[in-house]
């Protein structure tokens, strides 16, 4: 794992290594083990190429980057995980290809002398990588299919730099730092914005499973190598329900395999839920390894504290668990979590993501999660809803309405009231697809208008309208499957977990999000995943063997952290500090009276706001970080 950068120069500007030395720094917590920069030249052309490392395959120094092949023609920094390196070696290898390290990394230049851009789509793992072909003065970019590694870059026609991170393309002395103002109001509608454009004018975001190529003072067009395909509507079954869960068993062992091959210490991230527990139990009862297990609760509010359903597990599973308490006392780190973001932090669980990591950086540098069982295998509610909503006659939503405003009102994890309400109120929309938009936005089209001060910026482009335009055939639980792929997970999951894992310098891994797992998921009709209200159930019937009973009936919990109440406490307390007790940076966009107006509504039990205040919030302290 690493960060990783690099500047063309394509006019014969001069490239101030100090440049390249400043990016590294800002880099630092993703590769503390190393920093190494080198250039390249050909024909007038100038390339540094830069890599902070963290080592976790071959710890030698001989697996530093920039990696070469044998001539030296084609150089790499990489930010990731390749798995199937050694298979790839062994082919590589019978091609004549010579090596000299043990790392993962070297399999990248010899690949891509081999294969050029089709190397991609030979690469199982997760990664960011930049590619200087020496031969033809190219610079090629590219990231993983479901984007768990990050790359962004900047061009302004006279000279080319990417990053693995924002903040160093922001030291650069030609990169102008400005807001990209028209994706305010996105933020604010979904709590992430999509890209390929930032909150950075000039700074786009390389989409997942894609490569782009700069060459001859010219980017072009970023091209797709891979796309998820999903079952259509009244296909032909390829799998019976048994032969997928031996297919699904199958590839998810074999996921969780791969992802155990570490040259440095390993542990699971374990909630209780059947993701993490699946990742536990694999390894501990199928495959015969120890594993270190580690949870993170809130003392403060007991229905979003796992940690006793964690602990069963790690009984269960004879781990080596470590487990910590977060409490509104952890807000303090707020600004920490914002600096390491470069963008708004719309996700309020990024706050125990970050606590579990550090807390297991003291033990291990690599650590298994769950991230991608509810995308691949439907395990969200709002699923669910969308499925109930569809079938439900559309008298039944008034008396809906009125019955979820006879519930008091609860800050418990569950919120009844709150559920109701949101189902209700967007289940009047007839478009199934306007109903799941309601569900998914925080800040509605009306709120916005009242709260963003800026005009002209238009209507929020609807994620629905860019991705599902061309997917009529397909079933609506597909259609919101490879939506949230695309969206939610791409750019506020994936996110979330890179930023605050290597906040603390440590690797993430994902089975879930495995190709081979995502893909025969895809594959596999809704019911296989949404079976009589039961969510992920193809995922629980293949495991059963290996699940405790009391897990695998469990109610779904997410991983989040009660906003609800500590808005009306301490979090309230320092959101009145940022915002409204003083002049606020984000006063030339958002209208302070609308402000305090929500979070009246919010202190006196009028309406739950708790997610418009903490996108609010996040918002002024990424400009106070940024200094704007």
């Amino acid at each position: 794992m690493c960060g990783i950068y690099g500047v063309i120069s394509f006019n014969g500007t001069k490239i101030e290594e100090s440049w390249l030395l400043g990016m590294g720094l800002l880099l630092k917590h993703r590769g503390p083990d190393s920093t190494n920069i080198k250039l390249y030249k050909k024909d007038g052309l100038s390339c540094f190429l830069g890599s902070n490392r963290l080592k976790i395959i071959d710890l030698s120094d001989s697996a530093n980057m920039p990696v070469e092949n044998e001539d030296n023609s084609v150089a790499v920094v990489f930010n990731g995980e390749i798995y199937n390196y050694r298979s790839l070696k062994e082919q590589l290898q019978r091609k004549a290809h010579i090596f000299k390290t043990k790392t993962d990394s070297e399999i990248i230049p010899h690949a891509f002398e081999e294969y050029d851009s089709k190397c991609f789509s030979l690469f199982d793992g997760m990664f960011s990588i930049a590619i200087w072909d020496g031969k033809t003065g190219r610079l090629v970019l590219a990231r993983d299919r479901t984007g768990k590694k990050p790359l962004f870059y900047y061009y302004d026609g006279k000279m080319f730099a990417f990053a693995s991170e924002i903040k160093a393309l922001l030291s650069l002395p030609f990169v102008s730092k400005r807001i990209n103002e028209k994706k305010i109001p996105e933020y604010l509608t979904y709590g992430y914005i999509n890209g390929p454009e930032t909150f950075y004018d000039g700074i786009y975001e390389i989409p997942p499973a894609s490569s782009l190529i700069v060459e001859d003072d010219q980017i072009n067009q970023v091209e797709k190598y891979w796309e998820l395909e999903f079952i259509e509507k009244d296909a032909a079954l390829l799998y019976s329900f048994e032969e997928a869960k031996k297919a699904v068993r199958g590839s998810v062992i074999n996921a969780i395999s791969k992802r155990l091959v570490s040259d440095v210490p390993l542990g699971v991230f374990l909630s209780g839920g059947i993701d993490s527990a699946i990742i536990t139990g694999v390894i501990s009862s199928l495959l015969g390894k120890k594993v270190n297990t580690f949870t993170v609760g809130f003392e403060d509010n007991q229905s979003f504290d796992e940690r006793k359903s964690a602990a069963f597990l790690a009984g269960h599973y004879k781990t080596q668990h470590t487990e910590m308490s977060a409490c509104v006392k952890d807000i303090s780190l707020l600004e920490k979590i914002s600096e390491s973001y470069d963008m708004p932090c719309g996700d309020p669980s990024a706050l125990p993501a970050y606590i579990v990591c550090k807390m297991a950086k003291q033990n291990v540098t690599v650590a298994l999660n769950g991230d991608g069982g509810d995308e691949a295998f439907a395990g969200y509610d709002r699923f669910k809803a969308a499925l109930l909503a569809d079938k439900i006659p559309d008298i039944f939503f008034p008396a809906g309405r009125v019955l979820a405003s006879l519930i008091p009102r609860s800050d418990d994890y569950s919120g009844m009231r709150r559920r109701l309400e949101r189902f209700f109120g967007a289940a009047k929309n007839k478009d199934v697809m306007s109903r799941h938009h309601e569900w998914i936005t925080v800040f509605n089209e009306e709120l916005i208008k009242k709260i963003y001060k800026k005009t002209g910026y238009g209507r929020v482009t609807r994620s629905e309208d860019v991705y599902l335009k061309c997917l009529t055939e397909l079933p609506l639980l597909h259609k919101l499957l490879y939506l949230n792929m695309k969206t939610y997970l791409a750019q506020n999951l994936n996110v979330k977990m890179d930023r605050m894992s290597m906040a603390n310098s440590m690797e993430t891994r994902s089975p879930f999000l495995d190709t081979e797992v995502i893909e025969i998921a895809a594959l596999l009709p809704p019911d296989f995943k949404i079976n009589k209200g039961i969510t992920k159930h193809v995922l629980r019937e293949s495991f059963k063997d290996i699940l405790p009973e009391k897990t695998l009936s469990a109610k779904k919990h997410g991983f989040g952290i009660p906003l609800s109440s500590w808005f009306k406490g301490e979090l309230g307390k320092y959101f009145s500090n940022k915002l409204l007790d003083v002049k606020p940076s984000c006063l030339p966009y958002i209208d302070i009276e609308i402000i305090q107006k929500l979070f009246n509504e919010h202190l006196k039990g009028k309406k739950d706001r708790s997610k418009e205040l903490w996108l609010l919030l996040q918002f002024e302290l990424w400009l106070e970080c940024n200094k704007f």
